[in-house]
C-alpha cells in the first residue's frame, strides 16, 4: 500500500504520517507493515509514531520489537519504547520497563517511571524507591500514582532514609489524589508529613487543602489544617495559601 512504501521512505515526515495511518487500522497487515518496518530498522524521527501505532492494536510479537528499541542508543527513542512496552502484559516487557529505571540518561529513567505508574509495573517500586533516595522527582510521581494503602506505608517507613523533599511530594501527591483512602489511611500520611521539616511538607499540606473542600469535614483535612498552623500560622478564610 501507499502508507507502507511512505513507511519506508526517505521523507521523514510521510513515514510518521504513514505510521499514524497504519496505527488506525485493525488490519493485521497494517500492523504486519509497523512490526516489518520497525524490524528493518526505522529513523528516530519515525519510531515514537510507530511505537504508538502498534500500541492501539497490541500483539504478544510487538514485545519483541519494542524491547529492540528500549535497548536504542538514541535516549528518546529508548523512552518512547518503554512507555509503549507498560501497556503490554508479557512479564519481558515489564522487565525492561524496570530495566529502563537504571538508564544512565536521567530522561529515560524518568520515561521508565511514568511507564511504571502507567502500567501498574509493580516490579517497578523497589527501583523507584531507590531514585526516590537520589531525589528523582519522577520516580516520585509514579509512586505517588501508583499507591494503594500498603506501598503509602511502605513509603512512609523511607522518612529518614530518603531526602524529606522528595518524601514530602510523594506522601502529598498520594493525599490529593480522590481514589486514595479510606481516611484514616489518609491521616496517618498527614501525620507522617508532619514529622518532615523541610518546608516542602507545609507545602504539601497546603496544596492538600488547596485541593479539597471544608465540608463534609474530613479528619485528615483538619488534622492537615492543624499542622500547617502549627508552622506557619492561620491559613486565609478559604483554607488556601497564605
Amino acid at each position: 500500500s501507499a502508507e507502507v512504501a511512505a513507511l519506508n521512505g526517505a521523507d521523514l515526515e510521510a513515514a510518521a504520517k504513514a505510521a499514524d495511518t497504519l496505527g488506525t487500522s485493525a488490519e493485521p497487515a497494517a500492523h504486519d507493515a509497523l512490526l516489518d518496518a520497525l524490524a528493518l530498522g526505522l529513523p528516530p524521527a519515525v519510531t515514537g509514531n510507530a511505537f504508538t501505532a502498534l500500541v492501539k492494536h497490541p500483539a504478544p510479537a510487538d514485545v519483541a520489537a519494542l524491547r529492540r528499541y528500549a535497548a536504542h542508543h538514541t535516549p528518546n527513542v529508548r523512552s518512547a519504547a518503554i512507555g509503549a512496552l507498560a501497556m503490554y502484559p508479557d512479564p519481558n516487557a515489564k522487565l525492561a520497563v524496570v530495566a529502563g529505571l537504571h538508564d544512565p540518561v536521567a530522561s529515560v529513567r524518568a520515561a521508565s517511571a511514568a511507564a511504571a505508574a502507567k502500567g501498574r509495573v509493580r516490579d517497578a517500586v523497589d527501583s523507584m524507591i531507590k531514585l526516590l533516595a537520589k531525589g528523582e522527582e519522577a520516580s516520585a510521581r509514579a509512586l505517588a500514582a501508583m499507591a494503594d494503602t500498603e506501598l503509602a506505608r511502605k513509603l512512609a517507613d523511607q522518612l529518614g532514609k530518603v531526602p524529606e523533599a522528595s518524601l514530602a511530594l510523594t506522601l502529598g501527591l498520594i493525599l490529593k489524589r480522590p481514589d486514595f483512602g479510606p481516611d484514616p489511611e489518609r491521616v496517618e500520611i498527614v501525620r507522617t508529613i508532619a514529622k518532615i521539616a523541610d518546608p516542602a511538607a507545609v507545602t504539601a499540606l497546603t496544596d492538600y487543602l488547596d485541593a479539597t473542600p471544608k465540608n463534609p469535614p474530613r479528619p485528615s483535612r483538619q488534622e492537615a489544617q492543624g499542622v500547617v498552623e502549627a508552622r506557619v500560622g492561620s491559613p486565609d478564610k478559604k483554607g488556601g495559601k497564605q
